[in-house]
């Protein structure tokens, strides 16, 4: 399309928040001095100014003067190319006022540098500036507004796109934020330029991912940078799952059931109360505001469905004629661990990652062994510990994987009752009756996990001191053995107070007084 008739952004308002922030930078900052990139691109969609880009000359002086009169943190982002920070605090209805040094002769230069056309605009601020926003005030070189408009993420030049090789997984980042279209010839730059997506430091490209897979609907942008192999530019160790097990995923291969299990936890994180029904509040409950849209925990479970058969290659074996990947959870464990820590991620999400990723057999195997007895819960559970709950939810996703997502929106509320005794006879084909009751098994285990009046991991009756009292014994290591039988029967239902307890304590000594001793 023309620029000249691309249709044009509507009018909008700053915040009187973000409007007060700019008259005061006006006045320390002086004249020219500009609102530019993303502040403004998101007053004229609607978003919150929750933080506030400037560019005028002399930067750094001019953020020293703000600071002072804002009473603000100051810090400096980057001396060498004039990038810095103004700290308000995190519960301030402007959080942060990044000031940077117009780059090139004046700011049309500056905004033809800039990513994307909707980042490259630019209003004059000052004193006496309205709040009120119109596409007549505001500095559009490149058309930004227009693709606003039709929320289209546009960038001319590979040049753009080289001079920061970041960009090429930002554009996937600020589509998904926006959920705007990456334009046709912008997409295929991207694709071209692929090669470069391993060059930024590692801490930025994990932090440009965090902020990807935290959004909503996620998986969509994850199966796009499949579809132009950004994907496995940044994580080389899942290409080879591509070629893997075809005989049994089909086309694509592993690779293809982990892209379908990140669409299914999207689907998941998307409708709790659909697919957990009788433990979203619970989930909520616990969880808190790790459940929210673009929370750092949802990207760490994005990850662990991403990561969770990066083994499988490895570990593919024949036996008997059929496909085995013996080890493929611990292994990929290890390396999914090793291909974040490169990565600079977090070390709680690594944690996380790879307690999922080890374990992720084990409602599998947990269903394989029939009925679950409270004291096999009991011990998934203190196994787990605080991972539990996330390795239900990816199980979840890696089980829902083999069901088209239409059969599976239909099954949601069979998904979530009971397996003791349902009725699986209208359910076809067979593999559908196996998946859905290995689903159930999921859902089952959610339930204990919030069961109110009798937890699966129930709270300690007594304490070692109890015991070596009880039991006439020293300290050492069967005194946590004999905490742990008490617990086992606290979750059996067989100890349910403290007396009972002691009793039960006291009957060890009875039953093998040698053993005891011996210990």
């Amino acid at each position: 399309m023309n620029p000249a008739r691309r249709p044009a952004a509507r009018a909008c308002a700053l915040s009187p928040e973000a409007g007060s922030l700019l008259r005061a930078a006006a006045k320390h900052l002086g004249r020219p001095a500009y609102l530019v990139g993303g502040a403004l691109r998101d007053a004229f969609l609607g978003r919150p100014n929750l933080d506030l880009d400037l560019a005028a000359h002399g930067a750094r002086a001019a953020a020293s003067r703000l600071a002072a009169a804002l009473r603000a943190s100051f810090v400096v982002l980057d001396e060498e190319t004039g990038n810095y920070r103004l700290m308000l605090g995190a519960k301030a209805p402007v959080r942060q006022i990044d000031i940077s040094e117009i780059q090139g002769a004046d700011i049309t230069a500056d905004l033809g540098r800039r990513d994307f056309t909707i980042n490259a605009l630019a209003l004059p601020i000052a004193e006496d500036m309205p709040l009120a926003l119109t596409p007549d005030r505001v500095l559009d070189p490149r058309s930004g507004l227009a693709d606003l408009k039709l929320r289209l993420l546009r960038c001319e030049s590979e040049e753009i796109l080289k001079a920061d090789p970041l960009r090429i997984l930002r554009a996937f980042r600020i589509a998904a934020q926006l959920d705007f279209a990456i334009e046709p010839r912008t997409q295929r730059m991207l694709e071209r330029l692929r090669s470069r997506v391993r060059l930024p430091a590692p801490e930025r490209t994990a932090a440009e991912l965090t902020q990807l897979l935290a959004v909503p609907g996620g998986s969509r942008w994850v199966r796009l940078m499949d579809e132009t192999s950004i994907l496995t530019s940044v994580f080389e160790d899942l290409e080879a799952s591509r070629k893997c097990a075809i005989v049994y995923y089909g086309d694509g291969g592993v690779l293809s059931h982990t892209l379908n299990v990140v669409d299914r936890l999207d689907l998941l994180l998307a409708a709790p109360d659909r697919a957990l029904p009788d433990s979203a509040a619970g989930l909520r409950a616990e969880l808190g505001g790790r459940l929210a849209p673009g929370h750092p925990w949802r990207a760490t479970l994005m990850l662990a469905a991403l990561l969770h058969d990066v083994s499988k290659p490895e570990s593919a074996r024949r036996v008997g004629g059929r496909l085995r990947f013996f080890g493929h959870d611990t292994a990929g464990a290890r390396r999914a661990a090793a291909i974040l820590k490169a990565l600079r991620f977090p070390n709680d999400a690594i944690n996380t990652v790879a307690a999922v990723i080890t374990h992720h057999l084990r409602p599998g195997n947990l269903t394989a062994g029939g009925q679950i007895t409270d004291k096999a819960a009991y011990r998934f559970f203190r196994d787990l510990g605080e991972e539990a709950l996330a390795l239900l939810l990816v199980c979840w996703a890696d089980h829902a994987s083999y069901l088209p997502q239409k059969q599976l929106e239909r099954l949601l509320p069979a998904a979530a009752a009971d397996p003791d005794g349902f009725d699986y006879s209208d359910i076809r084909p067979a593999e559908a009756r196996k998946t859905l009751h290995h689903l159930q098994v999921i859902a089952q285990l959610m339930r204990r996990r919030f069961d109110a009046e009798r937890k699966p991991v129930p709270d300690r009756l007594v304490d070692g001191k109890d015991v070596m009292k009880a039991l006439a014994l020293p300290p050492g290591p069967r005194i946590g053995q004999v905490l742990e039988q008490v617990r086992e029967a606290q979750a059996e239902g067989r100890v349910r107070s403290r007396r009972q307890a002691l009793d039960f304590v006291r009957a060890l000594r009875k039953k093998a007084p040698d053993k005891l001793q011996s210990s």
